[in-house]
Protein backbone atom coordinates (compact mmCIF):
# COMPACT_ATOMS: atom_id res chain seq x y z
CA UNK A 1 0.00 0.00 0.00
CA UNK A 2 1.59 3.35 -1.00
CA UNK A 3 0.57 6.62 0.65
CA UNK A 4 1.01 9.83 -1.29
CA UNK A 5 3.36 12.54 0.43
CA UNK A 6 1.19 15.81 1.25
CA UNK A 7 3.62 18.64 0.58
CA UNK A 8 2.28 22.22 1.62
CA UNK A 9 0.75 24.79 -0.91
CA UNK A 10 3.04 27.90 -1.13
CA UNK A 11 2.16 31.28 1.49
CA UNK A 12 3.13 34.38 1.11
CA UNK A 13 6.13 34.47 2.63
CA UNK A 14 7.10 31.74 0.47
CA UNK A 15 6.32 33.91 -2.52
CA UNK A 16 7.97 36.46 -1.02
CA UNK A 17 11.40 34.32 -0.52
CA UNK A 18 10.95 33.20 -3.80
CA UNK A 19 10.88 36.72 -5.05
CA UNK A 20 14.20 37.24 -3.45
CA UNK A 21 15.80 34.48 -4.53
CA UNK A 22 14.76 35.42 -8.05
CA UNK A 23 15.94 38.96 -7.59
CA UNK A 24 18.59 39.03 -9.76
CA UNK A 25 15.92 37.89 -13.05
CA UNK A 26 13.67 40.45 -12.11
CA UNK A 27 15.97 43.06 -12.40
CA UNK A 28 17.75 41.75 -15.76
CA UNK A 29 13.86 41.80 -16.84
CA UNK A 30 13.51 45.37 -16.08
CA UNK A 31 16.47 46.57 -17.67
CA UNK A 32 15.10 44.84 -20.66
CA UNK A 33 12.00 46.83 -20.31
CA UNK A 34 13.83 49.76 -20.03
CA UNK A 35 16.07 49.70 -22.98
CA UNK A 36 12.33 48.75 -24.70
CA UNK A 37 10.92 51.85 -23.22
CA UNK A 38 14.16 54.00 -25.14
CA UNK A 39 13.82 52.28 -28.28
CA UNK A 40 10.04 52.92 -28.75
CA UNK A 41 10.50 56.67 -27.41
CA UNK A 42 13.06 57.47 -29.96
CA UNK A 43 11.92 55.64 -33.14
CA UNK A 44 8.01 55.42 -33.17
CA UNK A 45 6.26 57.93 -34.38
CA UNK A 46 4.62 61.21 -32.31
CA UNK A 47 1.26 61.25 -32.51
CA UNK A 48 -1.53 64.55 -31.95
CA UNK A 49 -4.91 64.09 -31.09
CA UNK A 50 -7.69 65.90 -33.34
CA UNK A 51 -11.40 66.60 -32.01
CA UNK A 52 -14.22 67.68 -33.37
CA UNK A 53 -17.59 68.71 -31.85
CA UNK A 54 -21.07 67.72 -33.39
CA UNK A 55 -24.66 67.94 -32.43
CA UNK A 56 -27.98 67.97 -34.32
CA UNK A 57 -28.60 70.36 -36.49
CA UNK A 58 -31.57 72.14 -34.71
CA UNK A 59 -33.38 73.92 -37.25
CA UNK A 60 -34.39 71.11 -39.78
CA UNK A 61 -35.28 68.99 -36.19
CA UNK A 62 -39.05 68.09 -36.18
CA UNK A 63 -39.30 69.10 -40.07
CA UNK A 64 -40.20 65.58 -41.52
CA UNK A 65 -43.34 65.14 -39.43
CA UNK A 66 -44.46 68.73 -38.46
CA UNK A 67 -47.09 68.52 -41.53
CA UNK A 68 -49.07 65.59 -39.34
CA UNK A 69 -49.85 68.76 -36.75
CA UNK A 70 -52.59 70.56 -38.81
CA UNK A 71 -52.73 74.36 -38.81
CA UNK A 72 -51.09 76.20 -35.67
CA UNK A 73 -54.02 74.88 -33.22
CA UNK A 74 -51.45 72.35 -31.69
CA UNK A 75 -48.77 74.96 -31.11
CA UNK A 76 -47.46 73.40 -27.90
CA UNK A 77 -47.50 70.06 -29.34
CA UNK A 78 -45.41 70.91 -32.12
CA UNK A 79 -42.79 72.52 -30.13
CA UNK A 80 -42.36 69.48 -28.13
CA UNK A 81 -41.91 67.42 -30.66
CA UNK A 82 -39.74 69.89 -32.51
CA UNK A 83 -37.53 70.27 -28.63
CA UNK A 84 -37.55 66.39 -27.48
CA UNK A 85 -35.35 64.26 -28.52
CA UNK A 86 -32.56 66.12 -30.42
CA UNK A 87 -30.01 62.91 -30.05
CA UNK A 88 -32.98 60.83 -32.03
CA UNK A 89 -33.51 62.75 -35.12
CA UNK A 90 -33.47 61.02 -37.91
CA UNK A 91 -30.95 63.41 -39.95
CA UNK A 92 -28.50 62.92 -37.03
CA UNK A 93 -28.51 59.15 -36.84
CA UNK A 94 -27.86 59.15 -40.18
CA UNK A 95 -24.94 61.03 -39.78
CA UNK A 96 -23.74 58.89 -37.80
CA UNK A 97 -23.77 55.89 -39.44
CA UNK A 98 -22.31 57.54 -43.23
CA UNK A 99 -19.57 59.12 -41.76
CA UNK A 100 -17.16 56.11 -42.38
CA UNK A 101 -18.89 54.48 -45.05
CA UNK A 102 -17.83 54.13 -48.59
CA UNK A 103 -20.02 56.32 -50.36
CA UNK A 104 -18.32 59.44 -48.01
CA UNK A 105 -15.09 57.23 -49.12
CA UNK A 106 -15.71 57.35 -52.24
CA UNK A 107 -16.06 61.16 -52.51
CA UNK A 108 -12.86 61.72 -50.05
CA UNK A 109 -10.70 59.75 -52.57
CA UNK A 110 -11.57 62.36 -55.27
CA UNK A 111 -9.02 64.92 -53.03
CA UNK A 112 -5.91 64.15 -53.65
CA UNK A 113 -4.32 65.37 -50.74
CA UNK A 114 -6.47 63.19 -48.30
CA UNK A 115 -4.19 60.06 -49.39
CA UNK A 116 -1.37 62.08 -49.21
CA UNK A 117 -1.85 62.72 -45.61
CA UNK A 118 -2.84 59.13 -44.67
CA UNK A 119 0.63 58.21 -46.09
CA UNK A 120 2.45 59.60 -43.43
CA UNK A 121 0.04 57.66 -40.64
CA UNK A 122 3.69 55.16 -39.63
CA UNK A 123 4.23 53.89 -36.59
CA UNK A 124 7.94 54.16 -36.69
CA UNK A 125 9.62 57.48 -38.02
CA UNK A 126 11.88 55.28 -40.12
CA UNK A 127 9.45 53.70 -41.85
CA UNK A 128 9.42 55.01 -45.77
CA UNK A 129 5.86 56.90 -47.03
CA UNK A 130 4.70 55.49 -49.86
CA UNK A 131 1.97 56.74 -52.40
CA UNK A 132 -1.21 54.53 -51.42
CA UNK A 133 -3.15 53.86 -54.37
CA UNK A 134 -6.79 52.61 -52.13
CA UNK A 135 -10.28 51.98 -52.99
CA UNK A 136 -13.35 53.18 -51.46
CA UNK A 137 -13.89 50.65 -49.30
CA UNK A 138 -9.99 50.28 -48.34
CA UNK A 139 -10.72 53.94 -47.00
CA UNK A 140 -13.94 53.10 -45.66
CA UNK A 141 -11.89 50.31 -43.52
CA UNK A 142 -9.64 53.07 -42.22
CA UNK A 143 -12.15 55.42 -40.93
CA UNK A 144 -13.91 52.78 -38.94
CA UNK A 145 -10.61 52.35 -37.51
CA UNK A 146 -9.47 55.12 -36.74
CA UNK A 147 -11.78 57.77 -36.46
CA UNK A 148 -14.47 57.16 -33.69
CA UNK A 149 -17.49 58.94 -32.68
CA UNK A 150 -17.52 59.30 -28.87
CA UNK A 151 -20.92 61.03 -26.49
CA UNK A 152 -19.63 64.23 -24.95
CA UNK A 153 -20.37 63.56 -21.17
CA UNK A 154 -23.48 61.90 -21.26
CA UNK A 155 -25.38 64.49 -23.57
CA UNK A 156 -26.72 64.26 -27.18
CA UNK A 157 -23.50 66.41 -28.39
CA UNK A 158 -21.10 64.09 -30.62
CA UNK A 159 -16.65 64.17 -30.68
CA UNK A 160 -14.95 62.53 -33.30
CA UNK A 161 -11.55 61.62 -32.71
CA UNK A 162 -8.78 61.22 -35.11
CA UNK A 163 -5.48 60.78 -34.24
CA UNK A 164 -2.13 61.31 -36.73
CA UNK A 165 1.42 62.65 -36.56
CA UNK A 166 0.67 65.68 -38.63
CA UNK A 167 -1.84 67.77 -36.69
CA UNK A 168 -3.30 70.01 -39.51
CA UNK A 169 -3.83 66.84 -41.16
CA UNK A 170 -5.62 65.56 -38.85
CA UNK A 171 -8.11 68.85 -38.03
CA UNK A 172 -8.51 68.91 -42.50
CA UNK A 173 -9.47 65.09 -42.44
CA UNK A 174 -12.23 65.80 -39.96
CA UNK A 175 -14.09 68.58 -41.02
CA UNK A 176 -13.61 67.24 -44.79
CA UNK A 177 -15.81 64.31 -42.93
CA UNK A 178 -17.96 65.96 -41.89
CA UNK A 179 -18.76 68.30 -44.89
CA UNK A 180 -19.06 65.65 -47.09
CA UNK A 181 -21.37 63.41 -44.55
CA UNK A 182 -23.15 66.71 -44.37
CA UNK A 183 -23.69 67.39 -47.92
CA UNK A 184 -24.78 64.07 -49.30
CA UNK A 185 -27.57 63.57 -46.74
CA UNK A 186 -28.63 67.25 -47.33
CA UNK A 187 -28.73 65.95 -51.13
CA UNK A 188 -30.13 63.03 -50.88
CA UNK A 189 -32.93 64.65 -48.58
CA UNK A 190 -33.39 67.42 -51.67
CA UNK A 191 -33.53 64.88 -54.09
CA UNK A 192 -36.38 63.17 -52.24
CA UNK A 193 -38.32 65.75 -51.13
CA UNK A 194 -38.37 66.97 -55.02
CA UNK A 195 -39.79 63.65 -56.27
CA UNK A 196 -42.37 64.21 -53.19
CA UNK A 197 -43.44 67.48 -53.96
CA UNK A 198 -43.50 66.54 -57.90
CA UNK A 199 -45.80 63.63 -57.11
CA UNK A 200 -48.11 65.65 -54.41
CA UNK A 201 -48.77 68.28 -56.76
CA UNK A 202 -50.13 66.17 -59.39
CA UNK A 203 -52.47 64.59 -57.16
CA UNK A 204 -53.51 67.95 -55.76
CA UNK A 205 -54.23 68.91 -59.39
CA UNK A 206 -56.38 65.71 -60.35
CA UNK A 207 -58.21 65.93 -57.09
CA UNK A 208 -61.64 67.45 -56.64
CA UNK A 209 -62.66 66.55 -52.98
CA UNK A 210 -61.53 69.75 -50.93
CA UNK A 211 -60.84 67.45 -47.97
CA UNK A 212 -58.13 65.36 -50.00
CA UNK A 213 -56.91 68.34 -51.57
CA UNK A 214 -56.42 70.82 -48.14
CA UNK A 215 -54.43 67.46 -46.85
CA UNK A 216 -52.47 67.41 -50.25
CA UNK A 217 -51.79 71.21 -50.12
CA UNK A 218 -50.77 70.79 -46.43
CA UNK A 219 -48.06 68.09 -47.48
CA UNK A 220 -46.54 70.22 -50.28
CA UNK A 221 -46.45 73.15 -48.07
CA UNK A 222 -44.25 71.02 -46.04
CA UNK A 223 -42.11 69.66 -48.78
CA UNK A 224 -41.57 72.88 -49.95
CA UNK A 225 -40.47 74.30 -46.39
CA UNK A 226 -38.33 70.89 -46.26
CA UNK A 227 -36.64 71.45 -49.91
CA UNK A 228 -36.18 75.28 -49.11
CA UNK A 229 -34.21 74.42 -45.42
CA UNK A 230 -32.11 71.91 -47.10
CA UNK A 231 -31.39 74.12 -50.13
CA UNK A 232 -29.72 76.83 -46.91
CA UNK A 233 -25.89 76.44 -46.93
CA UNK A 234 -26.03 75.86 -43.28
CA UNK A 235 -25.28 72.35 -41.88
CA UNK A 236 -28.06 70.10 -42.01
CA UNK A 237 -27.78 66.86 -40.36
CA UNK A 238 -24.75 67.41 -37.72
CA UNK A 239 -23.69 71.06 -37.05
CA UNK A 240 -20.27 71.98 -35.95
CA UNK A 241 -20.22 72.72 -32.09
CA UNK A 242 -16.49 72.92 -31.70
CA UNK A 243 -14.20 72.98 -34.57
CA UNK A 244 -11.69 70.76 -35.66
CA UNK A 245 -8.42 71.65 -33.37
CA UNK A 246 -5.74 69.25 -32.47
CA UNK A 247 -3.66 69.23 -29.42
CA UNK A 248 -0.68 71.21 -28.59
CA UNK A 249 1.69 67.90 -27.89
CA UNK A 250 2.26 64.78 -29.05
CA UNK A 251 -0.25 62.01 -26.76
CA UNK A 252 2.30 59.05 -27.61
CA UNK A 253 4.62 58.10 -27.10
CA UNK A 254 3.94 58.67 -23.59
CA UNK A 255 7.38 57.71 -21.83
CA UNK A 256 6.45 58.15 -18.28
CA UNK A 257 4.02 55.43 -19.00
CA UNK A 258 6.10 53.64 -21.29
CA UNK A 259 8.98 53.06 -19.08
CA UNK A 260 7.02 52.30 -15.87
CA UNK A 261 5.01 49.87 -17.97
CA UNK A 262 7.57 48.12 -19.55
CA UNK A 263 10.05 48.18 -16.60
CA UNK A 264 7.30 46.13 -14.70
CA UNK A 265 6.43 43.65 -17.30
CA UNK A 266 10.39 43.20 -17.93
CA UNK A 267 10.25 42.35 -13.98
CA UNK A 268 7.57 40.02 -13.93
CA UNK A 269 8.78 38.21 -16.98
CA UNK A 270 12.09 37.79 -15.51
CA UNK A 271 10.08 36.54 -12.58
CA UNK A 272 8.35 33.81 -14.03
CA UNK A 273 11.79 32.92 -16.10
CA UNK A 274 13.35 32.58 -12.65
CA UNK A 275 10.62 30.55 -11.10
CA UNK A 276 10.51 28.11 -13.45
CA UNK A 277 14.56 27.91 -13.51
CA UNK A 278 13.98 26.98 -9.52
CA UNK A 279 11.42 24.91 -10.50
CA UNK A 280 13.85 23.02 -12.57
CA UNK A 281 16.91 22.84 -10.54
CA UNK A 282 14.25 21.17 -7.62
CA UNK A 283 13.37 18.82 -9.49
CA UNK A 284 16.99 17.92 -10.99
CA UNK A 285 17.49 17.39 -7.29
CA UNK A 286 14.59 15.35 -6.29
CA UNK A 287 12.90 18.15 -4.86
CA UNK A 288 9.47 19.74 -5.13
CA UNK A 289 9.11 22.08 -6.88
CA UNK A 290 6.61 23.57 -3.74
CA UNK A 291 8.54 22.22 -1.15
CA UNK A 292 9.91 24.25 1.62
CA UNK A 293 14.13 24.88 1.30
CA UNK A 294 14.57 23.01 4.35
CA UNK A 295 12.92 19.97 2.68
CA UNK A 296 14.54 16.48 2.66
CA UNK A 297 13.58 14.07 0.96
CA UNK A 298 15.55 11.23 2.83
CA UNK A 299 14.99 12.02 6.21
CA UNK A 300 10.64 13.02 5.35
CA UNK A 301 9.79 9.56 4.43
CA UNK A 302 8.88 7.57 8.38
CA UNK A 303 9.65 4.17 6.74
CA UNK A 304 13.22 5.26 5.72
CA UNK A 305 13.58 6.16 9.44
CA UNK A 306 12.13 2.97 10.65
CA UNK A 307 14.79 1.19 8.34
CA UNK A 308 17.63 2.66 9.21
CA UNK A 309 16.92 2.04 13.07
CA UNK A 310 16.51 -1.36 12.18
CA UNK A 311 19.68 -1.20 10.24
CA UNK A 312 21.22 0.00 13.18
CA UNK A 313 19.82 -2.41 15.69
CA UNK A 314 20.87 -5.28 13.78
CA UNK A 315 24.76 -4.07 12.75
CA UNK A 316 24.93 -3.59 16.57
CA UNK A 317 24.09 -7.34 17.58
CA UNK A 318 26.20 -8.55 14.84
CA UNK A 319 28.76 -6.43 16.55
CA UNK A 320 28.30 -7.85 20.23
CA UNK A 321 27.71 -11.45 18.57
CA UNK A 322 31.12 -10.81 17.14
CA UNK A 323 32.47 -9.28 20.31
CA UNK A 324 31.40 -12.61 22.29
CA UNK A 325 33.08 -14.71 20.15
CA UNK A 326 36.25 -13.02 20.10
CA UNK A 327 36.82 -13.18 23.84
CA UNK A 328 35.38 -16.92 24.10
CA UNK A 329 38.04 -17.68 21.38
CA UNK A 330 40.77 -15.35 23.55
CA UNK A 331 39.70 -17.70 26.49
CA UNK A 332 40.01 -21.15 24.97
CA UNK A 333 43.51 -19.84 23.67
CA UNK A 334 44.63 -19.17 27.15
Amino acid sequence: MTTETQYPEKTMVDLLRDIYRCRGMMFLGAVVGCLMAVFVTVFSTPYYKAKLVVSAANPMNGAEISSLLADDSLFALRYLVQRVGVENASDFLRFENIYDGAAVADILLQQPDVMRGIAHDKTWNFEEVRPLSWSAAQLSDYIQKNITLEPVNGTSLRQMVYHHPNPDFATYFLTGIHQVSDALIRKTVKEEAQERTQYLQQQSASTKNPEHRRALTTLLMEQERLLMLASLEQPYAAAIIEPASASYRAIWPNIPLLFFGLSVAGAVFGFLLGAIGLAWREKERGVPANAKEWFDPKTANVNAKKQKAEERLSRLAIQKIHDDSCLGYCRYEK
